[in-house]
């Protein structure tokens, strides 16, 4: 099987050399399927694509696709783009690049999927899953974010944990069914956002417990952090809309 795995980032030069390494000795185990790592980066000012394509000349699993800056949701619907064309993908994993999640997942996930799963989630609620070493600010944030805008406003109710980075998704049947090219989100709502749309092609979702550790190097986007305050709110406006909006189409197709 071909498994691309998607690490998103913009100013992660402390995390990703050694977030690439780790991967690399995990993906040199796994013998019966064939990996690449994408690292999709928007054009970070402090050097971090530099840094992937100094590590992809040594190592040709690891490629770099860069652009410029629009936000996490629209990498990642690059990031998909370029893995079914012009990688051959069959299976899509995302991860971050702080080791937020750890990447020791990954084979498991692939696991899932062959055992007849589309999409695999690493999740903080359900099971033992949990998160550890987040401020109450964050916390509240995430309660609004998960509970009651995605749960309950959107009603994607087929998983617990929405917006988490750590999936698995199985490409044929599933997501080349999805018209990217139409899904206009660019910030952090891309995960519940594909995770409805994906809920319309497949209802063989998967969740298994993970940790979530909050990152002890770089800076965190998802804050109050003068640096990205404005990409932050404007991330957080688009997902209050996009819950709306998911409700909006559930509403029609219950009425159709």
């Amino acid at each position: 099987m071909r498994v691309i795995v998607i690490i998103p980032t913009y100013n992660e030069k402390e995390n990703i050399k050694r977030m690439l390494d780790v991967m690399v000795k995990i993906i040199s185990k796994q013998k019966e399927d064939k990996y690449f790592i994408l690292v999709v980066d928007d054009n970070s000012p402090d050097g971090t694509g530099k840094i992937v394509k100094s590590f992809g000349k040594k190592n040709k699993k690891v490629i770099l696709l860069s652009g410029k800056k629009r936000g996490l949701g629209a990498a990642m619907i690059k990031a998909y783009r370029f893995a079914m064309k012009n990688l051959g993908a069959e299976v899509v994993i995302s991860n971050e690049a702080d080791f937020a999640f750890d990447p020791k997942h990954i084979p498991f996930m692939v696991k899932k999927i062959k055992d007849g799963y589309d999409v695999v989630i690493g999740s903080r609620h359900v099971g033992v899953g949990k998160t550890k070493g987040w401020t109450l600010v964050r916390k509240i944030n995430h309660f609004v974010a998960n509970k009651l805008l995605a749960t309950y406003l959107a009603g994607v109710v087929e998983v617990y944990d929405h917006n988490g980075a750590l999936r698995a998704i199985k490409v044929k049947g599933v997501l080349d069914k999805i018209d990217l090219g139409k899904l206009e989100v660019t910030g952090f709502g891309f995960f519940n956002y594909s995770l409805f749309k994906l809920t319309q092609v497949t209802n063989k979702f998967y969740e298994f417990p993970v940790t979530y550790k909050f990152r002890t190097k770089g800076e965190s986007k998802v804050s109050f952090n003068p640096k990205y305050f404005a990409t932050y709110l404007h991330d957080v406006f688009e997902y209050i809309e996009l819950s709306f909006k998911i409700r909006l189409e559930k509403t029609k197709m219950k009425l159709t």
